[in-house]
């Protein structure tokens, strides 16, 4: 949020691989129901993810991978954070600064300022315009991402991989770290910003493929 499954379009995966990118619930043209939450969101998601043998998740969509993940299962995470984080981004919705947040730049400050220079005009183009309600719906799933504080622990049954963009302004490096050390993943830095998939999709398919260097 405020990207979309466009997010992986440059992605190219070695022959044989094939990588389903389903819309989530509630940020696509079909609009956002008023009772929209993270949990329903999650099991809309759950027939893509069973039996799959990499779950790959950004931002907003790395908290759902990491509820559908079972033992055993590969996790790509990049951008993310699975703790107190989210509920700091709850109180971007509260009355003295959702305006600021959400109403005056709709998400496009997180876009332009949040990849490096060279990438803000295609992410701009791709994912700011959705529609004049935008800033409502927005409000709307942000407010309701309660995520469960211990979800990070769970992923120790899982292989997690972290894609991070080393120069991430919005999640930081400390956040980077903090995953790897709670998910006792591997952390591989890539050369982006917070958008690692769009801004660096040959070292994002990498760690996709386990053939990326880890750092």
């Amino acid at each position: 949020m405020p990207t979309s499954p466009r997010l992986y379009e440059k992605l190219q995966l070695p022959p044989g691989w094939t990588l389903d990118v389903p819309p989530l619930p509630g940020l696509g043209p079909e609009g956002t129901p008023a009772d929209w939450t993270l949990a329903g969101c999650v099991e809309a998601m759950r027939p893509h993810a069973r039996g799959q043998d990499i779950l790959v998740g950004h931002d907003m969509g790395g908290v759902i991978a990491a509820y559908l993940a079972e033992p055993g299962q590969t996790v790509v995470l990049s951008g993310t954070a699975l703790g107190l984080y989210w509920m700091m981004i709850r109180g971007t919705t509260l009355p003295r600064l959702r305006d600021y947040f959400y109403v005056k730049h709709g998400g496009r400050r997180f876009l332009a300022q949040g990849c490096l220079p060279e990438y803000a005009t295609g992410l701009l183009a791709a994912f700011g315009d959705h529609g004049e309600d935008w800033p409502d719906r927005m409000r709307l799933i942000a407010r309701e991402m309660r995520v469960a504080p211990f979800l990070a622990l769970r992923l120790r049954a899982c292989g997690v991989r972290l894609a991070w963009g080393r120069r991430d302004p919005w999640y930081p490096a400390w956040i980077a770290r903090t995953m790897k050390r709670t998910t006792g993943g591997t952390l591989t830095w890539l050369e982006s910003g917070h958008f690692a998939p769009w801004e660096d999709p040959r070292g994002f398919a990498a760690v996709i493929t386990g053939d990326a260097l880890v750092r």
